[in-house]
C-alpha cells in the first residue's frame, strides 16, 4: 500500500473517531439536561392547576402522546401528555406500568389504547378479554353491551381514553372495524357503543373526516371524496358527547377540502369541529403523513399545531428524541412560527379533560 492511500486511511479513521466522540458527548449532555428537567414548579393544589406555572416546554410536552411499554423516568421528567400501550403480557404488567407512570408523574397522564372492535390489544390476557369484532354487532343494545364491557375492562387496568369507535362505513384495511347494516343502524350502533364506553373511560371518534380505512395509511397516502353521509357519522358522535375526535391522514375533497394536505395537518378541515372536543392526530409516523413531509419532523409538528391538533400520538419517540424536538418547537414559538396562543388553547383542554380545575 503506498504512503498516499495510507495517509487517506488515517485521515477517515481520524475523522470516524471525532464523528463518533462528537455523537457520544452530544448524547451524554442530553442526558445531562434530561436529567436536571423535572416537575416541581408546577403548583397543583386540591386537583386545580396553576396553568402559568407549566413552562412552554412543559406545555408542548403534554401534547405529546408517547408509547410507554416499559416505565421510563425520563417521560415523566418532561411531563409528557401520555403514554399508549398495548405490548404487555399480562394484567399485572398492564397495571404495574400504568401505576408507576401514573404515581411518579406530577400531571395525570392519558393512557391509552386501541381496543376498537378488530385486533385486540389483550388477547394474550385469557378468555375475558375475548370481543366480537364492531362488525359482529346486531343491535344499539349489544353495542351498548360491548362498550360498557370494553371501558369497564380498560378502567380496572388503568386506561382512561379509547381509540375507538371507527366512525366510518367502509374497513377496507383490517376488517371487523366498523358497524354493520344501513346507515340509519351504524348510527345508532355509534350511539350505543359511545355511550356504553363512555360510562368508564373517554372515547374517541375516528378517522375525521371519513374514509379513513379504505386504504391503509401507514404505508402509503389515500385521497378520498367525502360526503354528507360521512361527515353525518361525526356529527353523530358529537351530539352523543364523545370526548375526542381522532383527524386522519387522508387527503380529501368533496364536502370538506383538505386544501391538498393531509386532513391531520389541514385548518381546513379541524377548523370545522366543536371547541368542546379534544381533537387527535392519527398517529404521525404513518407513511401517509410522514411522507408528505420528507420526514421533516420539525415542520411536521408545526402544522400540527398549528392546524388545530391538541394532542399529538408520536409512537417512535425517545426522551432523547422527543427533548430534542420540543426544545427546537420552543425555538420557533420564540420566531413566531408557531403561535403560543394555540399552543395554551390546546394544553387548557387537556388538563379540563383530564379531570383538573384551572388557576
Amino acid at each position: 500500500m503506498k504512503e498516499g492511500e495510507v495517509l487517506i486511511i488515517l485521515i477517515i479513521l481520524l475523522l470516524a473517531i471525532v464523528i463518533i466522540f462528537i455523537m457520544v458527548w452530544d448524547s451524554y449532555k442530553m442526558d445531562q439536561r434530561i436529567a436536571n428537567e423535572n416537575t416541581d414548579n408546577v403548583i397543583i393544589e386540591n386537583n386545580s392547576i396553576n396553568f402559568n406555572s407549566l413552562t412552554l416546554k412543559q406545555k408542548i410536552a403534554q401534547m405529546i402522546i408517547v408509547r410507554g411499554d416499559g416505565y421510563d423516568k425520563d417521560f415523566v421528567k418532561l411531563n409528557i401528555g401520555g403514554i399508549h400501550l398495548d405490548r404487555q403480557n399480562s394484567e399485572e404488567s398492564y397495571k404495574g406500568c400504568i401505576e408507576n407512570y401514573q404515581s411518579n408523574s406530577r400531571i395525570k397522564l392519558f393512557v391509552t389504547t386501541d381496543l376498537e372492535g378488530a385486533w385486540n390489544p389483550f388477547r394474550r390476557l385469557g378468555e375475558e378479554y375475548s370481543f366480537p369484532t364492531i362488525s359482529e354487532i346486531e343491535t344499539k343494545e349489544e353495542a351498548y353491551n360491548l362498550g360498557l364491557r370494553h371501558g369497564k375492562i380498560l378502567k380496572e387496568l388503568g386506561f382512561n381514553l379509547n381509540f375507538a369507535p371507527v366512525s366510518e362505513f367502509e374497513d377496507k384495511v383490517y376488517g371487523g372495524r366498523v358497524f354493520s347494516g344501513t346507515k340509519e343502524e351504524v348510527k345508532e350502533k355509534l350511539e350505543g357503543y359511545i355511550l356504553g364506553l363512555q360510562e368508564n373511560v373517554l372515547g374517541t371518534c375516528k378517522h375525521y373526516p371519513g374514509k379513513g380505512m379504505i386504504k391503509n395509511i401507514h404505508w402509503s397516502s389515500d385521497r378520498q371524496e367525502i360526503s354528507k353521509e360521512d361527515l353525518g357519522l361525526f356529527e353523530d358522535c358529537i351530539k352523543n358527547n364523545i370526548s375526542a375526535i381522532m383527524v386522519g391522514h387522508q387527503i380529501v375533497s368533496g364536502e370538506l377540502d383538505s386544501d391538498k394536505k393531509p386532513s391531520s395537518v389541514s385548518k381546513e378541515i379541524i377548523s370545522n369541529l366543536p371547541e368542546r372536543v379534544l381533537i387527535i392526530s392519527d398517529e404521525i409516523n404513518m407513511l401517509g403523513l410522514r411522507m408528505f413531509y420528507f420526514f421533516n419532523k420539525r415542520k411536521m409538528y408545526k402544522d400540527l399545531i398549528n392546524s388545530g391538533e391538541n394532542i399529538i400520538l408520536d409512537f417512535s419517540v425517545t426522551p432523547k428524541s422527543v427533548y430534542s424536538l420540543i426544545e427546537k418547537l420552543e425555538k420557533e414559538v420564540e420566531k413566531g412560527e408557531i403561535n403560543e396562543d394555540t399552543i395554551n388553547k390546546s394544553v387548557r383542554k387537556i388538563l379540563l379533560a383530564k379531570g383538573y380545575f384551572l388557576d
